[in-house]
């Protein structure tokens, strides 16, 4: 709540947020669902059906909750931002900010996805290792990889980029010294 200067609707202040999802066909109990709107699609709408399929509770924006939504729903916890994608990058950062490990960020043109399953095969030798899954590399699985860390010792992150800035704006999640970074 903080950290996103979201608004409770519903649920306790003080629940442990730790998985999360922005896809109901792969929600899994427990999760928190966040309902990201793009150009052409928002997954706002979704949020009763990431509820229904076990989700924790939901991080929406633009919604009017009805007052049988909310006691249908008494058990959930049901935040309200003013940007969920603001509120995904907010709520990366802060879980970043919690870790103290080495970070190694792999991007380019082509070769990503190698490069990064490689380097994180060789650092997991010695490190319980987070790595993107796939190629999660953009400005929004980028978030959704950080908020994956538990236990592990060092992340191998693979930043892909469409548009100029995207890959400082990754590097944001990933260090407190990102201009340092993007001068190496």
């Amino acid at each position: 709540l903080k950290v996103t200067k979201g608004q409770l609707i519903k649920g306790k202040e003080n629940e442990i947020c730790s998985q999360f999802s922005k896809d109901t066909r792969t929600i899994e109990k427990g999760d928190i669902y966040i309902g990201i709107k793009g150009e052409k699609f928002d997954g706002n709408i979704f949020w009763k059906q990431a509820l229904e399929k076990g989700a924790k509770g939901i991080i929406v924006q633009g919604i009017d909750f009805s007052s049988e939504n909310l006691e249908e729903f008494a058990d959930k916890i049901i935040i309200l931002v003013e940007d969920t994608l603001e509120a995904l990058y907010q709520i990366a950062a802060f879980k970043r900010s919690l870790y103290d490990i080495p970070v190694i960020a792999i991007t380019g043109s082509v070769g990503k996805t190698s490069t990064k399953d490689m380097v994180a095969s060789v650092v997991s030798q010695k490190f319980k290792t987070l790595k993107t899954i796939g190629n999660n590399n953009n400005n929004i699985g980028m978030p959704f990889t950080i908020l994956k860390l538990k236990e592990e010792e060092a992340m191998v992150l693979e930043m892909g980029m469409n548009h100029l800035g995207e890959i400082h704006f990754c590097l944001l999640y990933t260090s407190d010294a990102a201009d340092d970074l993007t001068r190496v």
